[in-house]
């Protein structure tokens, strides 16, 4: 492999892990995890936020730190080396200085106990989860799975799905945080359950699409082909079932009571705006709206290209808009936004600022 491609790597990594990576970066990154999957396994360690404390995530990035700059001062040595090789005179070396090679040993082993210490803080704070794998996405990107039955999943940004080790072995069972999009592989011994926070989704083999961020107001649950059946954690015998083109929404402050669980569901037809459903827009990289509360848009802006967005007028945030939308650049989709409706915006870095 080219030194050129391994350091960009480890650059993207890099960038990933301390929050700094763009969107293209993400992209990027992934095309060259896939093109180099020896890398992988580095990466997916690195990029799990789920640690127990602050300190076992420090010691991650440093491991990963120490890592890259052992790499850095391997290169400066064999640059060194054949440099003196080519004329030895010219080197001088002070008494009990450390030179490359030795730094380069010392950042080694420091990866060394920086990883064992993290495996072992792992080991000890995941006992339980040894048998769970995980698919994560950061804000800004995408990713598509096959899973052991063959069910394709296409997970949202900022998402996370989860599913045991014995996945498929007497049962389909997946924990969605965020949004998915699943087609699932029909199988009517291994009923696939999905469970988001307020409902478990049961499918025999169907399209469909769930959307639970813990920041959004409802629950959305879309059906393209199939059926599904919805139970209502917490409500004895509550279920829903779906229809191709029926969409279940949750409220999910309003289920939590008893007295307002009842208007708390509201089933409806997807959206449809020229041929394309609303719903699952995303999975085709567009973003389409009717009628959509401005403040829903702005969350869906900066999960999709890792963004903060602040708005300073109150009367802009009763906008709604209707549109059909590419998810390619953030300024083109903002530049149509502001002819239906008018504001301003300026940015600085990652923060945009509509007024």
């Amino acid at each position: 492999m080219d030194n050129s491609i391994e350091k960009k790597i480890y650059d993207l990594i890099a960038a990933k892990i301390s929050g700094r990576a763009s969107a293209d970066d993400l992209r990027q990154l992934e095309q060259l995890l896939s093109q180099y999957p020896e890398f992988r396994f580095l990466n997916d360690e690195l990029s799990k936020p789920a640690y127990d404390t602050e300190k076992a995530l420090t010691h991650a990035k440093e491991a990963y730190l120490a890592h890259y700059y052992s790499k850095l001062y391997l290169d400066q040595q064999q640059k060194r080396d054949e440099w003196e090789q080519k004329d030895p005179a010219t080197v001088h070396s002070k008494k009990g200085q450390p030179t490359l090679k030795y730094l380069s040993i010392a950042a080694s082993l420091v990866v060394i106990a920086a990883l064992l210490f993290l495996f072992y803080q792992k080991e000890a704070s995941y006992a339980m989860k040894r048998n769970i794998n995980e698919m994560i996405t950061q804000k800004g990107s995408k990713s598509r799975l096959i899973l052991p039955d063959g069910t394709t999943v296409i997970l949202n940004a900022d998402s996370k799905i989860s599913y045991s080790k014995h996945f498929n072995e007497s049962s389909r069972n997946i924990t969605l945080i965020g949004e998915a999009y699943f087609d699932v592989t029909h199988d009517p011994s291994r009923p696939f359950i999905v469970h988001t926070s307020k409902a478990n989704i049961k499918v025999l083999g169907t399209r469909f699409n769930v959307r639970d961020y813990p920041d959004d107001a409802q629950l959305a649950t879309s059906l393209i082909k199939g059926k599904v059946e919805v139970t209502i954690k917490g409500a004895t015998g509550k279920t829903f079932i779906l229809k191709p083109s029926d969409k279940l929404t949750i409220d999910k402050a309003l289920v939590e009571d008893i007295r307002t669980m009842e208007k708390a569901f509201q089933l409806t037809p997807v959206t449809q705006l020229d041929s394309v459903i609303a719903e699952t827009s995303w999975v085709s990289n567009k973003m389409v709206y009717a009628n959509r509360p401005f403040p829903d848009i702005i969350k869906d802006l900066e999960r999709q290209f890792d963004v903060s967005i602040h708005v300073s007028k109150e009367a802009i945030k009763k906008y709604r808009y209707t549109g059909d939308f590419e998810e390619n650049n953030i300024d083109d989709i903002l530049r149509i936004l502001q002819i239906i409706k008018p504001f301003h915006y300026k940015t600085e870095g990652r923060t945009i600022t509509i007024y």
